[in-house]
């Protein structure tokens, strides 16, 4: 160093110090020639202060020199370096040392820290005295600060947990750090000297590497994932990071590789994909691979004009499995059955399970769904094969369904699976082991039914429905007898809308029994509000077969009656239809026995349309009987209708049950109810549906029509005389509707239900009654156009009126004999 040259190895103080003794132009050439040199050159006085600086000192400190000239040495040196300045400055000043070589912080004018080297010596006089001291200070901050970065870099080099592999420019190894021979299972000197090469797995072409090889010529770096080969011959995979190193002059003079040992993260990866995306029993696509993959196909199905088909299977009676031979047999059939499926399918196509025994399967590519018929059946007949689970042999079978797309209307993927869905359960009712393809028809129909049921269950949250009440009265006094509760719905845009609108929707569907469960709360609240008016009104409320059925429904009963402590029981009736009723007759008549108990009665509605019989009415305890209003409506025309009538009033009277007539339409269906026995009825011809605020009015304003009031209850024989009137009224109608170019072929039957009437009448009084004999002469002026035979026995009949003049002679003296009968 400049140091080691400049100065003597024992200056004298006359040699240095005193400049200003020496000749002037010596002295000038000495400081110029100083003052070129970039490392700053010192002296320093006995008492360690500045005595000479050159001009680099302005360059090192930022301070002038002829500021620092006559100030301690130690004055800018940092705090933490200070003592140990002080230190060695004593030593050199005291003569206990001869010279230095150290490294300390300066602050320089800005405080900013720099390292300096000092090389420094004593300086003595001639006696041997010290007087000072020479040097030089150097800034070493930049090789400084280079020397930690090329500690910190070896210790990031061999510390590191990548790997870090350096190469020359011709591609041969230089060096490798620890976390290599980690990886690797290479040692250090194994690979030195050597190519790269020796780790490649061969998973990786050609044309990989060369592709990498011209992103680092073009862009100086290459990342990217590389399967390698260890030491030991397993393939492993690494996340790798090429970096060309250039010199310089911008020569490329390395290349330096960091890479890690990815192949755990990729297998836990590779294992949570498949857990994502694979049934982990059977190994089948989830859900979720069945979303995307149906996505795709139904995508490809647009874009190209192919089709896709969704097959929903369900395994029939699987629960049978599991019950007989456990879980873990169930499991291992479910196993052995999704292998059967992958066999029998196409590579194309895509086998999903759902959860359970429930499988959807994609066909992709298909023209139609005929096409994949031929594909279904080999899959059901795959699924029906035996097999084996331990020492047993299972047969299960599936019915499925099956939806194609595209379709007339747009849909997605969950409502192509919806519309296989349906299929499928349209196998199941259809008898199993098969499977059907989706009616778009019927699926329109359950997707508006699903919709209406939607609609209702905010309806009752809304508070939307409301109750009507229609009278049921007596036909002798016109006594109100009871009202029957119906349900009508307030829709916010088609108005008030009866049951017949909307109940239909709701067979089989909760939702009936939580509407139910509704009315018949309304009609106690109902009930109450009535009392509490001073009103005492029965009320009947319908009930269905689901309701009945229900295990809780007779606890449930009793709880809403206690809550309402004012309402007797006694006053309430529940209607069930007769057909519900016979479903389960134990249940439903020990429901109505237990109910008797507690004072709540029982009808059965619309009796007659179910399986009537003796037996049934005698093993059912409701005490009342409601005839359907279909038999009620045609009475007056259809004989048939009368006959089931005279029939269920007859059997009501026989086992001592009430009866009530449905669907009394008007003033002649009351009067012929009321002959026939029957003392109770309801309909539009008495009073329509009402609003509960609107009952007391109606009932101010009621009164029994004086023509049924009249009407006297007919003897058993004088009901050959009305079923007499029915018949002729049915030949009439027969007649208008008929053939009138052969008018009078078909004899009446009321000529014979009047001539049985007739030869009972007469065993009791004298045929010599006007009105009988009318009655005569109009039935064989009648016959004389219909029957032949009579005609023949009759040969005086008056024949001048036409067929149809003497049909309704004839008809018209029945009825006046008919109001006569029951006369005193």
């Amino acid at each position: 160093m400049l140091s080691n040259t400049a100065f003597p190895d024992r200056p004298s103080c006359s040699s240095y110090s005193n400049i200003s003794a020496r000749p002037a132009q010596a002295d000038d050439i000495q400081i110029s020639i100083l003052d070129e040199l970039r490392q700053v050159i010192f002296e320093t006085d006995s008492r360690g202060q500045w005595r000479f600086l050159n001009r680099a000192w302005e360059a090192l400190s930022g301070r002038p020199v002829d500021a620092a000239l006559g100030t301690s040495c130690l004055a800018l040196v940092h705090a933490d370096d200070r003592q140990r300045a002080r230190i060695t400055l004593d030593q050199l000043l005291s003569g206990r040392r001869d010279r230095c070589r150290l490294e300390l912080r300066f602050l320089d004018a800005d405080g900013a820290v720099r390292w300096v080297e000092v090389v420094a010596r004593a300086c003595v006089d001639v006696s041997g005295a010290v007087t000072g001291t020479v040097g030089t200070l150097f800034d070493v901050s930049d090789r400084r600060a280079a020397r930690h970065q090329r500690r910190l870099t070896a210790g990031v080099f061999s510390s590191a947990g990548e790997g870090i592999i350096i190469t020359s420019a011709d591609g041969l190894i230089v060096d490798v750090n620890a976390a290599f021979e980690d990886i690797t299972g290479y040692a250090r000197a194994e690979v030195l000297g050597r190519n790269p090469r020796l780790l490649s797995s061969g998973r990786q072409d050609k044309a990989f590497y060369r592709d990498m090889w011209r992103s680092i010529e073009q862009t100086g770096s290459w990342s990217g994932e590389v399967w390698n080969r260890r030491k030991c011959g397993e393939f492993y995979v690494e996340r790798l990071t090429i970096a060309g190193i250039r010199d310089e002059d911008g020569a490329l003079s390395h290349h330096v590789g960091v890479f890690a040992d990815i192949t755990r993260q990729k297998q836990q990866a590779q294992h949570l994909e498949h857990i994502a995306h694979y049934d982990p029993l059977t190994g089948l696509a989830n859900r979720s691979l069945l979303a995307d993959r149906l996505q795709q196909a139904m995508g490809r199905a647009r874009r190209h004009g192919a089709g896709v088909a969704v097959a929903c299977l369900d395994l029939d009676d699987f629960r049978l499995v599991n019950e007989v031979h456990g879980h873990e047999a169930g499991d291992e059939l479910l196993v052995a059955l999704g292998r059967k499926m992958q066999d029998a399918v196409r590579e194309s196509d895509t086998i999903c399970r759902l959860g359970g025994d429930e499988f959807v399967v994609v066909f992709d590519g298909v023209e139609s769904l005929l096409t994949c018929q031929p594909l279904m059946t080999r899959l059901l007949q795959a699924i029906a094969e035996p097999v084996a689970l331990g020492e047993a042999r299972v047969c299960v079978s599936a019915s499925a369904g099956l939806a194609f797309y595209p379709q007339g209307e747009d849909i997605d993927a969950d409502q192509l699976i919806r519309q296989a869905d349906q299929a499928m359960y349209d196998a199941k009712m259809a008898g199993k082991h098969r499977f059907c393809l989706f009616d778009s028809q019927g699926y329109h129909v359950m997707v508006a039914r699903a919709e209406e049921i939607e609609a209702l269950e905010v309806a009752l949250a809304r508070g939307e429905f409301a109750l009507h009440y229609q009278p049921i009265v007596h036909l002798r006094t016109g006594e109100l007898n009871s009202v029957e509760a119906l349900v009508r719905w307030n829709h916010p845009t088609r108005g008030c809308l009866p049951p017949g609108e909307f109940l239909p929707a709701l067979e089989g569907h909760p939702l009936m029994l939580a509407l139910e469960n509704w009315i018949l709360a309304e009609a106690l609240r109902q009930h109450q509000r009535w009392l509490d008016a001073g009103l005492d009104v029965a009320v009947s409320v319908n009930m269905s077969s689901a309701q009945l059925h229900r295990k809780d429904f007779a606890d449930d009963l009793r709880a809403l009656l206690a809550a309402h402590p004012r309402v007797d029981p006694r006053r309430i009736k529940l209607e069930v239809l007769e057909s519900s009723a016979l479903e389960d007759l134990d249940h439903v008549s020990d429901l109505i026995a237990y109910c008797a108990r507690i004072g709540v009665g029982f009808a059965l509605d619309d009796f007659g349309t179910g399986y009537s019989s003796l037996r049934y009415l005698k093993q059912l305890p409701a005490r009342r009987i409601k005839i359907d209003q279909g038999f009620v409506r045609d009475m007056l025309h259809d004989p048939d209708d009368l006959a089931i009538l005279e029939g269920i009033i007859g059997m009501a009277a026989a086992f001592k049950r009430e009866v009530v007539a449905e669907g009394v339409e008007s003033d002649a269906h009351a009067a012929m109810l009321l002959q026939l026995g029957c003392l109770l009825a309801q309909g539009y011809g008495i009073a329509r549906p009402m609003p509960p605020d609107a009952l007391p009015a109606w009932l101010g304003g009621w009164r029994l029509p004086a023509a049924v009031a009249a009407s006297p209850p007919l003897e058993r024989d004088d009901t050959l005389l009305l079923k007499a009137l029915v018949e002729q009224r049915a030949w009439q109608a027969a007649y208008r509707d008929g053939d009138h170019g052969h008018p009078c072929r078909t004899p009446s039957p009321a000529i014979q239900a009047f001539d049985e009437w007739l030869a009972l009448r007469g065993r009791k009084q004298a045929h010599s009654e006007e009105s009988v004999r009318r009655a005569v002469a109009c039935r064989d002026a009648f016959a004389a156009h219909t029957d032949p035979m009579h005609r023949a026995t009759a040969p005086h009949a008056d024949a001048s009126a036409s067929c149809e003049e003497a049909s309704l002679a004839f008809a018209a003296v029945l009825a006046t004999l008919l109001g006569q009968c029951g006369t005193p």
